[in-house]
């Protein structure tokens, strides 16, 4: 759903140097235990999952739970800042997080700060399972399992159907036809848009669906930053032909912009949660218009992108009975249907949620047309999403955010600022400690 991401070069520049330099964020740090085996189950959480805390409390009445609702938009730096003094105290670190940001995986997984557990022998291989490889690829790091994801936001093609029948159209089905209908949008109705460029989710829409390699593990911490590729300079030259015809807004997506232009929004790809929360709360389109239909994909192909989803750690420094609460705090938070399918407002990385789920939420629901259609554009995208796009400690969306996004305010092409672009990538990779390799 809707969250904040990096917000300036700047602040990034000044997180980095904060990491490098071993300091501890400045805000105030919410109590926890640390390194026992007994005492009350301590969990961080931002707001939305508070409903899952007290619905885990309801099923478990017997477990203590001490809840610390964390920021939503805290920066992965100033996370990792704090973990790094609870390292050197001994003390603090939580029990289990929901993680503000996904790319914090990289860091509380790493031997450096070494806080996720390890939980390929702690959780059943059968809830493993339950998980597409897509879906659960995020939390395999070094061939442990080291989270479990919360909910799924891999990519589909989301359009107005109403104004679809109106003008005669069919959904594209790869992007090159996307880009065709695009074009001819922008001569018939100009003033409507088929998505969005400017900050926030944008290289993840766009670049991790065609497999461009701006963050490719390739070893332990060496990584394959080459934007040069052609997976990657193909979108570039589809894209800056839309962009010149206007028809791809530069506005953010979480701003008062977007949300002005949202109802003429024929078409955009994003992420499964755009429905409730872009479409119907967001932009106010009414109810009858609005479906997906299976990602956009390029020829001979099967990939989409993915915008966000969520990720449950445990802590490693806990034993015992504690270990055994953590357990079952994040089996039941990440699969248990008393909280993905009664209260969970976004569709379930768990793949036995996903059709109670649906049914509540789209086969249920007055505000979706073409149900049956969206309810396989949501089954088939979770399958999809292309695992080569790993959570970093550099996010090249939120770097795109700093390097790409205002250039293309000021009337830069995407083929102008490529260039700054994969400087600006290799840069806060080496910052953040990685080899880079290009190629």
């Amino acid at each position: 759903m809707r969250t904040a991401k990096v917000a300036t070069l700047a602040g990034l520049t000044a997180a980095v140097s904060m990491v490098l330099a071993g300091c501890g964020a400045t805000s105030s740090t919410p109590s926890a235990s640390g390194g026992q085996s007994s005492g009350p189950l301590v969990v961080w959480v931002d707001a939305p999952r508070v409903s899952a805390v007290k619905a885990f409390e309801q099923a478990y009445p017997n477990i203590k739970v001490k809840m610390d609702i964390i920021s939503d938009n805290i920066g992965n730096d100033a996370l990792r800042g704090k973990f790094e003094l609870f390292n050197k105290s001994g003390s603090g670190w939580p029990d289990a997080i929901f993680f503000p940001t996904n790319s914090d995986i990289s860091w509380a997984s790493s031997p450096q700060i070494n806080y996720t557990a390890n939980l390929t022998n702690l959780v059943p291989k059968s809830l493993v399972n339950g998980y597409a490889p897509a879906a659960i690829s995020a939390c395999e790091i070094g061939g442990q399992l080291r989270c479990l994801r919360n909910d799924d936001a891999a990519d589909v093609l989301w359009y107005n159907a109403k104004l679809f029948q109106k003008w005669g159209y069919t959904p594209p089905k790869t992007w090159p036809q996307y880009q065709a209908l695009g074009l001819e949008i922008a001569k018939q109705h100009p003033g409507y848009y088929v998505g969005f460029i400017g900050s926030t989710y944008t290289f993840d829409r766009y670049f991790w669906g065609s497999a461009c390699p701006a963050n490719t593990l390739v070893g332990t911490n060496t990584v394959n930053i080459n934007v040069n590729s052609p997976n990657c300079t193909r979108m570039v030259n589809l894209l800056d032909p839309l962009i010149k015809a206007k028809v791809l807004s530069t506005a953010g997506l979480f701003t008062t912009e977007a949300d002005a232009i949202g109802s003429k929004v024929v078409m955009t790809p994003g992420a499964t949660w755009y429905g409730e929360f872009e479409f119907e709360d967001a932009f106010h389109v009414p109810p009858g218009e609005i479906t997906a239909s299976a990602p956009l994909t390029w020829p001979g192909q099967n990939y989409t992108g993915d915008e966000g989803g969520g990720l449950w750690g445990v802590s490693s420094h806990i034993s015992g009975q504690l270990l055994k609460n953590a357990l079952k705090f994040v089996e039941f938070v990440a699969t248990n249907p008393k909280n993905q399918v009664d209260l969970a407002p976004t569709f379930p990385a768990y793949g036995p949620d996903e059709q109670p789920w649906l049914q509540k939420n789209v086969l249920d629901s007055n505000y979706f047309v073409d149900k049956s259609q969206l309810v396989s554009a949501f089954k088939s995208a979770v399958k999809m999403v292309w695992t080569g796009h790993p959570y970093t400690e550099f996010d090249p969306d939120g770097i795109w955010d700093t390097t790409v996004a205002p250039a293309i305010v000021n009337g830069e092409t995407l083929s102008q600022v490529w260039p700054a672009y994969q400087k600006a990538l290799v840069n806060y990779a080496q910052l953040y400690g990685y080899n880079v390799v290009t190629k």
